[in-house]
């Protein structure tokens, strides 16, 4: 058979099963179906799905537009030495001190944790997909890959994903506590793009999103905390954020000196 009628077969499919994929997530998002009998345990499953979902219509739309090589595994040794500092600040959101001073414990069913373990990595992999796989790349494509037009797009694309956190608002947060998550969630973003346009890999980005997010909320999703920020928490955080953000503008000078991976 020849090629270009094999490439509409793939795309027919492809549309087939992004059409499916929704439809399954519409009816996820309106049918109850109690898989648990605990509303918290129901609730983190369902969102899981849902998210799931979502992430794998765009994956298909993604790799529908030629960029496949964004789930592509190569390198994945050098890739991996890259991306430890900001594992490191996902390990270090962690209430650590608090934790085994015995200011911070688990007051939910240890199974619940792995539920919320895998929820946190269909945030990853939701998110990941639309703002450094879609609306990044988007952004590189209409700014030219040029010096400026790279770091517009990085800031673009992390300022879009901070003040996406503004919905918190209407799930009863605080003004204070959204802004302080918007400003975070920006700075993470931008830390995370510009590993992906080092790396060009987008599921280890996805895991430093998940391991962010669990590390960070596991003891106050499912536990009590009692004074995070103590003296040693602060110095440590500090120190750790002022290393990894010179080595991320370390990476992004190095981004500057050689084409980025071919978008």
């Amino acid at each position: 058979m020849p090629k270009k009628n094999n490439d509409i077969k793939i795309y027919t499919y492809q549309k087939i099963l992004v059409i499916v994929l929704i439809t399954i997530m519409i009816v996820f998002q309106f049918v109850d179906f109690h898989l648990f009998e605990n509303a918290k345990d129901v609730t983190i499953v369902t969102n899981s799905i849902i998210r799931f979902l979502g992430g794998a219509v765009f994956l298909i739309i993604l790799i529908s537009f030629g960029y496949a090589k964004f789930f592509q595994f190569k390198n994945i040794g050098k890739s991996m030495l890259i991306i430890i500092p900001a594992l490191i600040i996902s390990i270090n959101n962690f209430p650590i001190i608090a934790f085994f001073d015995g200011r911070a414990s688990l007051t939910e069913p240890s199974y619940r944790v792995y539920l919320f373990l895998i929820e946190c990595f269909s945030i990853g992999f939701f998110e990941e997909i639309i703002f450094r796989g879609i609306i990044l790349v988007i952004l590189l494509k209409k700014l030219s890959q040029t010096k400026n037009g790279v770091f517009l797009s990085i800031v673009l694309s992390s300022a879009i994903f901070g003040l996406m956190h503004l919905v918190n608002l209407f799930n009863g947060a605080s003004i204070s506590d959204t802004l302080l998550q918007i400003g975070y969630s920006f700075l993470v973003g931008m830390m995370w793009a510009i590993m992906f346009l080092k790396i060009g890999n987008l599921w280890l980005i996805m895991l430093l999103h998940a391991t962010y997010n669990f590390f960070g909320q596991v003891m106050f999703y499912l536990g009590n905390v009692d004074g995070r920020y103590d003296i040693y928490t602060i110095g440590i955080t500090t120190l750790f954020t002022v290393i990894v953000a010179g080595y991320s503008i370390m990476l992004f000078k190095q981004l500057e000196d050689k084409p980025l991976f071919s978008l």
